[in-house]
C-alpha cells in the first residue's frame, strides 16, 4: 500500500479490533512497562516529554462541557474529568473503555461508536483527542476536522497529542507501509492499523479549513501536540 492509496473500511475495522484486543496491555506502553521499559534514562525522557504535553493541556481553557474522542484506557481522561462539569467519552471499543477509570464517574457519559461515522447535534466547549489523529487516514483528515469544528460552541477549544515518527522504532512495531503500521500483541498475533505522521502544516491547514486556528508543537523527540481555539474564541495555551 502506497501513501497515496486510500484506507478501506475493512482496514479500519481491523484497527478497531486490534485496539479491543490490546485493551488489557495498552497501559504497558504508556507506563513504560514490560517490553516498553527502555531503561531509566529513556523512560525519564518519555515521562518528561509527556509531562510537557500534559502541561499544555493544563494551560488550555477547556470550559465546562468536554468531549474526548478515542479516550481508550483513560490516560488523558483522568486529567480531563476533574476539570469538566460534564465529560463525554466516545470510543469504538467497549474493551478499552472498560479499563478507563474516568468512565464510571457520575458526570462522565460514555458512548460506544465508530469515530469515522459518529456525529452529534450537541455542542461542546472543547474537544480533546490523544493518540488518535495518527490513526485517521489522510483522505479523511479534512472531513475529521470539519466534524470537530461542527461540535464546538463558538470560542470552543481543541487539544490533541500524538506520536512523532520515532514511534516506528517501538518494540511492538512489526512493519510500516504507506499509511499503515503492523503491530504485534503480547500474544504474538499481529494486526495492521492506520498510522500517519502528519506535519504541523498539514494539521493546521486542515483545522483552518474547518474554521479552527491551531498551533502545533513538538515536545522534543517523542510527541507532537496542538492547542487551539476557534477564531472567535478564548485564548489557548
Amino acid at each position: 500500500m502506497t501513501s497515496h492509496e486510500r484506507v478501506s473500511d475493512e482496514q479500519l475495522a481491523e484497527q478497531l479490533s486490534y485496539y479491543s484486543r490490546r485493551a488489557g496491555e495498552y497501559n504497558d506502553w504508556w507506563l513504560r512497562r514490560g517490553a516498553f521499559d527502555q531503561g531509566e534514562s529513556e523512560n525519564a525522557v518519555w515521562f518528561h516529554e509527556s509531562g510537557v504535553a500534559l502541561d499544555a493541556l493544563a494551560a488550555l481553557d477547556l470550559g465546562d462541557d468536554v468531549l474526548e474522542l478515542a479516550p481508550g484506557t483513560g490516560n488523558w481522561s483522568v486529567h480531563l474529568a476533574p476539570r469538566a462539569t460534564r465529560l463525554t467519552l466516545v470510543d469504538g471499543s467497549v474493551e478499552m473503555l472498560a479499563h478507563n477509570p474516568a468512565a464510571g464517574q457520575p458526570h462522565v457519559r460514555t458512548e460506544i461508536a465508530d469515530l469515522f461515522t459518529w456525529d452529534s447535534a450537541e455542542r461542546f466547549d472543547s474537544v480533546v483527542f490523544a493518540f488518535w489523529i495518527s490513526h485517521v487516514p489522510r483522505e479523511r483528515l479534512a472531513s475529521f476536522f470539519a466534524r470537530v469544528g461542527s461540535w464546538l460552541r463558538p470560542g470552543g477549544a481543541v487539544f490533541f497529542v500524538d506520536d512523532l515518527p520515532r514511534a516506528v522504532t517501538s518494540p511492538h512495531v512489526a512493519g510500516v507501509a504507506g499509511q499503515t503500521m503492523t503491530r504485534r500483541l503480547n500474544s504474538g498475533d499481529t494486526a495492521t492499523i492506520v498510522k500517519n505522521f502528519f506535519t504541523a502544516g498539514e494539521l493546521t491547514g486542515a483545522a483552518a479549513a474547518a474554521g479552527i486556528t491551531m498551533s502545533v508543537h513538538e515536545t522534543g523527540r517523542l510527541f507532537q501536540y496542538g492547542a487551539t481555539v476557534t477564531a472567535a474564541g478564548r485564548g489557548a495555551g
